[in-house]
């Protein structure tokens, strides 16, 4: 692992994301309506995983595998139930924060993901399950 960072374009959009998300979390911890801790637990997390997913990938950290698709997932998670609970006012800025952030961000984090495992050594590809020794990849 090294200490160095290199931060390309997707590793200080994810980064500057979960930061932006702090001020978020405080004005909906003020605001929040019905079950204020799930959303501010859900924000929190999703907050941490872009944060920490920008960090790995500016630090070309193989850990990132495992954060990256767990923070999109979070983020899908999201934008799926923001939709489905809006109020009858909100649907479209609802549906809008979905397709311009939620989504947008959990394709990003998607393709770090995808080109970690890409980056993995082939030992530790082969390693995983589902995958035989000798068979190459592309």
């Amino acid at each position: 692992m090294t200490t160095t960072t290199n931060w390309n374009w997707p590793s200080r959009v994810l980064a500057t994301a979960g930061l932006a998300l702090v001020p978020w979390i405080f004005a909906l911890a003020w605001v929040a309506g019905e079950h204020p801790v799930a959303w501010i637990g859900l924000d929190v997390m999703e907050a941490t995983g872009l944060i920490g997913t920008g960090l790995l990938l500016a630090r070309c950290d193989p850990r990132r595998v495992a954060v990256a698709p767990a923070t999109a997932v979070l983020l899908t998670v999201d934008a799926w139930f923001d939709v489905l609970t809006a109020a009858p006012g909100t649907v479209l800025t609802a549906i809008l924060m979905a397709t311009c952030l939620e989504l947008p961000l959990a394709a990003l984090c998607t393709a770090v993901a995808r080109d970690a495992l890409r980056a993995l050594p082939r030992q530790v590809w082969n390693q995983l399950p589902g995958r035989r020794a000798g068979v190459r990849r592309r």
